[in-house]
């Protein structure tokens, strides 16, 4: 039986715009298995963005529950939930959120800095984790002399340097070519077995399929269904993916 790192039961998120409710979230239940790469796939305002969200602890259903390691942490208050997500979860963003004036490393060490990590420990730590995602030679690089290729390796190393046990990665190859997304995704996929890390991203890139050990579908709020890799057509060459009848 895997084990489950993640249980979401009963999510509602619902919205008040122009005096109409909006349910963002309408009743999803979901396991999230420990180790495991799931990717969250639907189209814009299918409700793939807020059940990220909740699982990242960014946003608070409604009703319902987020289980993280038998924790609740719809319950939490905003100081455990803020150390929550600076110990546990590393983000990725599609826009990267790098800071400009700053170098690589000193993107990289901001997480381990703000957990009271002294700066050169951690600049050095940062380093080191540079140099994992191929970026040895550019870590003292400000992210206007990186590519976009590499400016998501910068952040996917922020995302690990505190060594999280879940990493959230949001539309990750958004901004990439298709070659360069590729290579972001065998990174990832690498990374996850290496560091035995849970990787959960959204994303409507059926590119994203090929790396995933299973993708949930999401539509008006609710969970249309889920599948196995290995149950899952792809052809990359036409963007395709979908669940075998």
């Amino acid at each position: 039986m895997p084990d489950v790192i993640i249980k979401a039961r009963g999510l509602k998120r619902i919205y008040f715009l122009e005096g109409e409710e909006v349910h963002a979230l309408d009743g999803v239940d979901l396991d999230v298995y420990r180790n495991e790469y799931l990717s969250i796939m639907g189209p814009s305002g299918s409700g793939k963005s807020t059940l990220f969200n909740m699982i990242g602890g960014l946003d608070r259903p409604s009703e319902g529950q987020i289980v993280l390691e038998n924790e609740d942490i719809s319950k939490l208050s905003e100081r455990k939930l803020a150390w929550l997500r600076g110990n546990k979860i590393g983000y990725i963003f599609q826009s990267f959120n790098l800071i400009s004036t700053l170098s690589a490393a000193g993107n990289v060490s901001l997480p381990l800095i703000f957990s009271g990590v002294h700066q050169a420990e951690a600049e050095q730590k940062a380093k080191r984790v540079l140099e994992r995602v191929g970026l040895g030679e550019r870590v003292d690089h400000r992210p206007e002399e990186l590519s976009g290729g590499q400016r998501q390796r910068v952040a996917i190393a922020r995302a690990l340097v505190n060594e999280p046990a879940i990493i959230l990665a949001d539309e990750p190859t958004g901004n990439l070519d298709l070659q360069t997304g590729e290579e972001i995704l065998g990174l990832l996929k690498e990374l996850q077995h290496e560091l035995g890390a849970t990787v959960i991203s959204a994303t409507h890139d059926h590119k994203m399929l090929a790396a995933s050990d299973r993708v949930v579908w999401i539509a008006d709020g609710r969970i249309e269904r889920i599948a196995n890799r290995d149950e899952i057509e792809i052809d990359i060459g036409t963007m395709d993916g979908k669940a075998i009848a």
